[in-house]
């Protein structure tokens, strides 16, 4: 499960939105309560918009496919050192390579591995644009217009570049909301079942 820094959010006794009623479950059951949890029942009227705009961002038409968006997320993670998003992304991202057909049942983990390894079977196209997406993560304020035109002689539209810059600022967001907070997954089992579950369902609860 998780920790959280903010101990006046875990001991909110009156959460609220759609997090209210799975937060009571667990406490009731004496289960220890996941800390994104805490953070997503604190003010559910920002937490609805937020959720509204990652599914939006994550799941909504894109020319970049809901794996390679959660693979974009994993890599942004993995760059922010945020061992939270970075294995439950992970897991989402690999199980969705899976469904998709673009890696075989089981041997999606040791994709995204090798993924963030640099040593995986990708297109020279998708190689540059999570190139791209790093120096989107590390050094925006140096890309040039001539980075992007070097992604679109790869082929890729404005649209997907966009949509690749927009998954990598959206998911600094969350990296440091969970990093700051003290979010942390204590068990592997917790961050996989997570990226079963947004594989799955997305971020709409």
């Amino acid at each position: 499960m998780a920790d959280i820094y903010l101990q006046d959010l875990e001991k909110n006794t009156k959460p609220g939105g759609h997090y209210a009623k799975s937060i009571e479950a667990m406490r009731a059951a004496g289960r220890e309560i996941p800390g994104i949890m805490h953070l997503l029942a604190f003010k559910p009227k920002a937490t609805d918009l937020l959720n509204q705009f990652t599914q939006e961002v994550m799941r909504g038409e894109s020319p970049l496919s809901p794996a390679f968006r959660e693979l974009i997320a994993t890599i942004t993670s993995e760059g922010n050192e945020c061992s939270f998003c970075r294995d439950s992304h992970g897991a989402a991202a690999a199980a969705m390579f899976e469904k998709e057909g673009r890696v075989k049942k089981d041997k999606g983990p040791g994709f995204i591995g090798a993924v963030l390894e640099g040593d995986a079977d990708l297109t020279d196209a998708e190689w540059l644009l999570l190139e791209f997406v790093v120096q989107v993560n590390l050094e925006a304020q140096e890309i040039e217009e001539k980075d992007i035109r070097k992604l679109n002689k790869a082929g890729w539209t404005d649209e997907a570049i966009y949509d690749a810059i927009t998954v990598c600022a959206l998911f600094n967001f969350y990296n440091r909301w969970v990093g700051a907070s003290g979010v942390s997954w204590q068990e592997e089992e917790s961050s996989l079942a997570s990226g079963t579950r947004i594989a799955q369902r997305g971020y709409i609860p």
